[in-house]
């Protein structure tokens, strides 16, 4: 029998927790050895979702009991250190789970340990699955580029080169809570930059939002769409200083040193942990009349696992809006949980739309039967406005 979440016992959802952490270490000759750990471990704790090891490090989120979680923690801990010689801090963040659907629905049901190229893929060279209209799409964008390198266009963007070239350079400075606060503050209008590198279905429900620092929404269906995006945007060509932030600081550590190789000669931050750790910093504080403690996030913050957004979110309750009717709504799955498979998607790209209660009923979405008094729903409404487009920015 599924409880309902008003019979919830409290202390029984707090024993559960989503761990979300991500590390950079050498792993060179020590993946196969990582691979059969973390699949032993989490089989042993009972832990369940997704972990990749490279490499260059680790990057996971898992669903269990925190303490099962802080074993888990302990013993990749020692793992690490034993391996590279040096203290190690994953910098574990333990998310509660959500009180209004089941404890359940929000956990992971399956383990998914993998070897990948990267912590996080920044730079994607694999080529979409070869069906006739990638097939084309691809021939299309190859003619486009071969025109830009006869024509000598410099809006031309060699990845594999810029890749090369970011390696150079360490992540940005971090800061804590706190210091972001301060500085964001204390920036200037003309000077300053705030970049959301997370994608557009994750900003529209949530952001930061600073009294003078304008923040720019990449507005990306994907990661590997920022490198060109962010070459070629005027508003972060033209700041001197750039605060970067993502959901746990994985996306920015990469970005961060982008960046620096696009433009040495900026100041370029980044926040130590993300908008979750950012978010449980505020939580723990409460709002105060100290600046320094002064909420900046507004929304709530998207996440990759069963619950779709924390629920430590900032003071605006919603800042996303209908994609039909521009009412104030931010819940992709209209009171169901994410697990149900019953949120609102685009018909031909599939990204997550929202869609307020009152309009859900009358579109048909991605995986639904389309009728003349319900007609199928794109991510533009009336069309399909992300697939195979570059991302529009936005800033706010």
């Amino acid at each position: 029998m599924t409880l309902e979440p008003t019979q919830m016992n409290k202390t029984e959802i707090d024993q559960w927790r989503i761990a979300l952490y991500y590390i950079y270490v050498d792993l060179e000759n020590h993946v196969d050895e990582q691979l059969e750990l973390h699949q032993k471990l989490c089989q042993d704790l009972e832990l369940q979702g997704r972990i990749r090891i490279s490499t260059e490090g680790v990057n996971g989120v898992l669903s269990g009991k925190r303490i099962q979680l802080q074993e888990y923690e302990e013993c990749v801990t020692r793992s690490l250190e034993r391996i590279s010689g040096t203290s190690i801090d994953l910098d574990v963040k333990y998310c509660h789970l959500r009180e209004d659907i089941p404890i359940e629905s929000q956990l992971f049901d399956s383990l998914m340990v993998k070897r990948t190229q990267s912590v996080i893929s920044l730079f994607d060279y694999e080529p979409p699955p070869a069906t006739k209209k990638n097939r084309r799409r691809r021939q299309k964008e190859m003619m486009e580029q071969e025109e830009e390198k006869k024509s000598g266009d410099s809006a031309s963007f060699d990845l594999k080169e810029h890749q090369k070239s970011m390696m150079k350079h360490n992540p940005s400075p971090h800061l804590s809570a706190e210091e972001w606060n301060a500085k964001l503050l204390d920036a200037k209008k003309d000077t300053s930059l705030l970049v959301d590198v997370r994608n557009v279905y994750e900003s529209r429900v949530g952001h930061f939002s600073a009294p003078e620092v304008p923040t720019l929404l990449t507005n990306t269906r994907k990661y590997s769409d920022l490198p060109e995006l962010l070459a070629n945007n005027p508003h972060v060509q033209k700041s001197e200083k750039i605060f970067a932030y993502c959901t746990g600081g994985v996306r920015c550590e990469r970005v961060s040193m982008l960046i620096q190789s696009l433009y040495p000669e900026k100041e370029i931050y980044q926040l130590q942990g993300g908008i979750q750790s950012y978010l449980e910093f505020q939580a723990s504080k409460g709002e105060g009349h100290n600046e320094d403690s002064l909420n900046l996030f507004r929304g709530k913050n998207f996440v990759f696992d069963p619950r779709r957004t924390d629920p430590t979110h900032g003071p605006d309750a919603v800042v996303g809006k209908c994609l039909v009717c521009c009412a104030p709504h931010d819940d992709y799955d209209n009171g169901h949980a994410p697990s149900e498979g019953k949120e609102a998607r685009c018909n031909v790209c599939r990204m997550l739309v929202l869609v307020c209660n009152d309009c859900r009923p009358k579109y048909a979405c991605w995986g639904e039967e389309a009728m003349e008094e319900r007609p199928l729903l794109f991510c533009g409404t009336t069309n399909c406005v992300h697939e195979g487009a570059a991302p529009i920015p936005e800033l706010i």
